[in-house]
C-alpha cells in the first residue's frame, strides 16, 4: 500500500523527515492544493518540505529567490495552510536546503546560452509583408532597425490589435539582422516563454545561466509583452535584463496589443523605458490593403484570385489578417478538393458557415455615421470641436461601443489615436442625450439599423 506522501506531496518531499513532520506537511499540501492551481502547486510547493523547530515552522526551499517568490505571492495562503494543519498559529520561516529537494532538476545545460537554432520563422520577411497606410510607420522603423541594430529606435515598441502583423514585422527584422550581420546573436521568445523559463531557472538554481543567456544577446525580440502584466518577479528580472542590454547598446524590440501606458499592472519604471525609443502602431488595414494581402497570400499557394473575390472576403466582418488567412486556406482547400474555380458563389458557400453572426467593424461604423451625417471619416477622427462634428463623433463612439467588441482604447485609436477617457466621455454624453431627446434617439436607431443589417456593404 502506498503512503499518502507519494500521492499528495512532491515526489521527494518529506524524505528523511520525522514521520510526524511528514504527515503535517502532507496536510499543509492538501490545504494548498484546495486554493491554488495544480501547476502552481507543482512549481512552487511540490519541491519543498517542512519541519517544526522552536515553535516555528521551517520551510526548506532550493534558494533565496524561491523563498521570496513564495513570500510575495503565497504568504497568506501558506500561513493559513500551516495553521490549519497544526490547529494553532505558528510563524513560518524559510531555510535554504543544502541538498536538492523534490523532483530531479533538469540539466543546467538546458539553461546555457545557445543561439545556433534561433526560432525565427523564415517565412516572415520584409518581402512578404504587404505595406499600406495602416502599417507604413512600423515597417519603416523595423527596416531602419534591421539596417542599424542598437543605433536607431531602441527600444522599438510595436503595438496593435490581433492579426495585424506585429510578430511578422518583428521576426522579419530579426531575419534581416541575421542575414546582414551573421555574427549577431538574435533571440526571439514570447513573454510567456520568458516567464516560464525564469520559473524553471529559479526552481532549479539556474538563475545565473538564465541571466547570462538573455544579457549576452545582440538583439532581443520579446513578443506579447502585455502578458507580463501583474507578474512582479518577472517584471523585475526583465527590468534588469532591459537595462543591461540597453546600456550595452544592444537592440530591443517588443510587441504588445496595447501602448505601454495602457497595459494594466505594468510597473512605471518599465513603462517609462518602453517609451524611451519609438512607439510604432499598426492600424487595421483598409480594403485595398486587405485585397493586396489576400492576393499575395493566394499567390504564395499557387492560386490567383480575382479582385471581386478578394473584395468580398475583405468586407467580411472581423476580417483582420489572421481571419482572412483562415478564410483563404479553407477556400483554397475546398477549391482544389472539388476541382472548381474560385468564384463568388463558391466563396459564399465556403465562408458563410464560418460567419455565424455578422460582426461589425470599427471602419464600418465610421463610414456609415459619416455618410449619414454628411461629414468625412477624417472629420470624425479629427480634433474639431464644432457641433457639426462632435455630435456625429459621439454617435460613432457610442455605436462602436454598442456594436463591436472593441475596447475603449481600441476605439480611441480608431478615432485618430484619442485617449480612451475621451471615448468614455463621448459615450456618456450621447447616452444622456438619447434619454433627453427622442428625436435624436430615433435618428441614432436608424443609423444602428443600417449598420446591423449590413446595408453599407451592399
Amino acid at each position: 500500500m502506498h503512503s499518502s506522501a507519494e500521492h499528495q506531496g512532491g515526489s521527494a518531499s518529506g524524505q528523511g523527515l520525522k514521520p510526524e513532520y511528514n504527515d503535517i506537511w502532507q496536510r499543509v499540501c492538501q490545504g494548498l492544493r484546495s486554493v491554488i492551481t495544480p501547476q502552481e502547486f507543482e512549481t512552487w510547493f511540490a519541491p519543498l518540505d517542512m519541519r517544526l523547530e522552536e515553535s516555528q515552522a521551517v520551510i526548506r526551499v532550493p534558494n533565496l529567490f524561491f523563498a521570496e517568490w513564495i513570500k510575495d505571492h503565497y504568504r497568506k495562503l501558506l500561513q493559513q495552510a500551516v495553521d490549519d494543519a497544526l490547529g494553532k498559529t505558528v510563524p513560518v520561516v524559510f531555510e535554504r536546503s543544502l541538498n536538492h529537494i523534490g523532483p530531479k532538476p533538469v540539466s543546467h545545460e538546458l539553461l546555457e546560452p545557445s543561439f545556433r537554432h534561433t526560432p525565427l520563422n523564415p517565412r516572415y520577411t520584409f518581402d512578404r509583408f504587404v505595406a499600406g497606410p495602416c502599417n507604413e510607420l512600423a515597417l519603416a522603423a523595423c527596416q531602419a532597425v534591421a539596417d542599424n541594430p542598437g543605433k536607431m529606435y531602441n527600444p522599438l515598441f510595436i503595438f496593435g490589435g490581433a492579426g495585424l502583423g506585429k510578430t511578422h514585422l518583428m521576426t522579419a527584422t530579426g531575419n534581416h539582422i541575421l542575414d546582414r550581420f551573421g555574427e549577431h546573436r538574435v533571440h526571439f521568445c514570447t513573454s510567456e516563454a520568458f516567464t516560464n523559463e525564469l520559473i524553471q531557472a529559479v526552481r532549479f538554481d539556474g538563475i545565473d545561466s538564465f541571466r547570462d543567456k538573455y544579457r549576452q544577446v545582440d538583439c532581443l525580440l520579446l513578443d506579447d509583452i502585455q502578458f507580463l502584466s501583474g507578474r512582479e518577479r518577472t517584471q523585475d528580472e526583465f527590468f534588469h535584463t532591459f537595462n543591461a542590454l540597453y546600456e550595452a547598446g544592444k537592440q530591443i524590440i517588443l510587441t504588445s496589443d496595447k501602448m505601454p501606458r495602457e497595459i494594466p499592472g505594468l510597473e512605471k519604471r518599465l513603462r517609462s523605458r518602453f517609451e524611451w525609443g519609438l512607439l510604432a502602431d499598426l492600424q487595421p488595414p483598409d480594403e485595398e490593403t486587405k485585397v493586396a494581402i489576400l492576393q499575395e497570400k493566394a499567390a504564395e499557394q499557387g492560386m490567383e484570385l480575382s479582385r471581386e473575390v478578394c473584395f468580398y472576403l475583405a468586407r467580411q466582418p472581423e476580417s483582420n489578417v489572421r481571419v482572412l488567412e483562415g478564410y483563404l486556406t479553407r477556400l483554397i482547400a475546398v477549391s482544389r478538393f472539388r476541382g472548381e474555380e474560385v468564384t463568388i458563389d463558391l466563396v459564399k458557400q465556403v465562408i458563410t458557415p464560418l460567419v455565424e453572426e455578422r460582426q461589425v467593424s470599427l471602419e464600418e461604423v465610421l463610414k456609415v455615421v459619416a455618410s449619414h451625417y454628411g461629414v468625412k471619416v477624417s472629420d470624425l477622427k479629427s480634433s474639431s470641436k464644432t457641433r457639426k462634428i462632435t455630435h456625429p463623433r459621439q454617435v460613432a463612439m457610442y455605436l462602436a461601443r454598442q456594436l463591436t467588441k472593441a475596447s475603449y482604447p481600441e476605439i480611441g485609436r480608431a478615432f485618430g489615436n484619442k485617449d480612451h477617457s475621451t471615448v468614455v466621455k463621448g459615450v456618456k454624453k450621447l447616452k444622456l442625450l438619447l434619454e433627453e431627446d427622442p428625436a435624436v434617439a430615433e435618428n441614432v436607431k436608424a443609423v444602428e439599423r443600417i449598420i446591423r443589417n449590413g446595408e453599407s456593404l451592399s
